[in-house]
């Protein structure tokens, strides 16, 4: 008997990552991929001189670094360990607080932001020092046996009062446990309110211990070395390709048709695309549609973003790399104000921008049916959009607009168009304490053969959660399959 065939629907980290355990695992596998190249919304695109970086802002590594070196990322690609991981501005009266890795520097600060929130500070320092010891599990919930689970409870006893503490969401943590309204304001602007306060201690536990990092060569490098990998073990990858169906014969997955009417035939096959996409349009809501859309009555999707990236005739090499500035003047960005601004600044690595020069990038929540309805304006809006980013970011970096050189603009539009990602929200189901405690499985009842992964199976998203999703349900697979699961190259 011949390789089985994998088919899988996506091309994004997921899929990849998806793609390189399948093969070692003895499968054949085809990629069938919407855009031009691989990546999915872990891309990066050249214009001109500049390199505009659409993905990844911070890398969490530590627990999660075995992934990234069984995919042969690590060590073809360096990471920078990051000292900063954000940095937090007022822009009324310019009060400044940098996320550093000296925590005890980082609460001493906040502490005097809010002295009256010392004690609670006391309690988020303390819950970033229990969450460090804590191991993510990696293996899928469906082959974790009783054991594995007492095992993992008891490996987090230390954390236990921590967690229960922070298990709210960050909003509800800041109105109930902080009086000062300055340090409300500022933990709900770093991270989304609906987050467990729980990432609060992930993250600063992380950037404590070197966890967090960027990737030398930006997204770029990072893709370019998982496509590398991918097509080293023998993976095939059609591209420009849109699936318009899944093929099913007696309840099973047996391939999918093409938007040009073109028939693959698999003896399995892998979605990676948007749950709604997936269950109602490419199975027509035929199988386990009604947790699909129980979730997207119940739970929240990430905001659709606006990223407008400037190439500019300035380092600006003193500007923090990722900067929130909040309480900028009312700006609106398609059918929404805002109050808060994250901006990026690519000034930490020669890859982004000829010397002397940077990339200044803004991201913005913005409206998917407002760009998706507006026809011929759209071209127009984009420019005024673009200008009055710059007329808002001008005064944090004095000659910003005299100094652009470049200018880029994506909007949801972008995202649907180029990765297919449900009305442009490109991480999925945004995280919170309902969607992180109800795992999303990855498979559906009543159909054989088809498997999930990626972002919509992993509420909260990012880049190594896409990654270890791909690892699982290859897991899954094999398990399904009775044969065995091959995590690494064989020596």
């Amino acid at each position: 008997m011949g390789e089985r065939h994998l088919i899988i629907i996506g091309g994004g980290l997921a899929g990849l990552s998806a793609g390189c355990y399948a093969r070692r695992s003895g499968l054949r596998t085809t990629i069938v991929e919407h855009n031009a190249g691989l990546g999915g919304v872990c891309t990066a695109w050249q214009r001109g001189p500049y390199l505009v970086d659409g993905c990844i802002h911070w890398l969490t590594g530590g627990p999660f670094q075995h992934l990234y070196e069984e995919l042969g990322i690590l060590p073809a690609v360096p990471l920078r360990t990051l000292e900063t991981w954000n940095t937090y501005r007022d822009a009324r009266d310019g009060l400044e607080v940098p996320f550093t890795r000296n925590l005890d520097a980082l609460i001493a600060r906040l502490g005097e932001v809010g002295p009256q929130d010392r004690a609670e500070l006391g309690r988020l320092r303390h819950g970033a020092a229990a969450f460090a010891s804590m191991k993510p599990p990696f293996d899928p919930p469906e082959l974790t046996s009783a054991i594995d689970r007492l095992r993992a409870l008891w490996d987090m006893r230390g954390a236990v009062t921590s967690l229960l503490h922070f298990r709210k969401p960050i909003g509800t943590w800041a109105r109930e446990h902080l009086e000062s309204p300055r340090l409300r304001r500022i933990f709900t602007r770093m991270l989304p309110e609906t987050a467990p306060a729980s990432f609060l201690l992930m993250v600063m536990a992380y950037l404590e211990h070197g966890y967090l990092s960027r990737p030398v060569g930006g997204t770029a490098a990072f893709r370019d070395a998982l496509e590398k990998s991918y097509r080293g073990l023998g993976g095939e990858a059609l591209l420009s390709s849109t699936v318009d169906e899944i093929l099913v014969d007696d309840g099973r997955a047996t391939g999918v048709r093409l938007s040009d009417g073109t028939m693959l035939a698999g003896d399995l096959v892998l979605s990676t695309s948007s749950a709604p996409e997936t269950v109602l349009h490419l199975l027509g809501g035929r199988y386990d549609a009604a947790p699909t859309r129980e979730r997207m009555a119940r739970w929240k999707l990430f905001d659709p973003i606006v990223l407008v990236s400037f190439g500019v005739a300035e380092p600006y090499g003193s500007a923090p790399s990722l900067l929130t500035i909040d309480n900028i003047k009312s700006l609106s960005v398609g059918g929404r104000s805002t109050e808060t601004v994250g901006v990026r600044v690519c000034n930490d690595d020669p890859c982004f921008a000829p010397t002397g020069h940077s990339v200044v990038q803004a991201l913005l929540p913005t409206d998917y049916q407002w760009w998706a309805t507006l026809g011929s304006r759209y071209p127009a809006e984009k420019d005024a959009l673009a200008a009055a980013t710059v007329a808002t970011l001008e005064p944090h970096f004095p000659g910003l607009g005299a100094a652009v050189r470049m200018t880029d603009l994506v909007t949801p539009l972008t995202y649907w168009s180029m990765t297919r990602a449900w009305r442009g929200a490109f991480e999925g189901w945004m995280p919170s304490s309902d969607s992180m405690m109800n795992h999303v499985k990855k498979t559906l009842a009543g159909l054989g053969g088809f498997y999930m992964a990626g972002q919509w199976v992993e509420p909260g998203g990012g880049v190594p959660t896409s990654i270890l999703s791909g690892r699982q349900v290859v897991q899954l697979m094999c398990d399904d399959l009775g044969q065995p699961f091959v995590a690494t190259a064989k020596a």
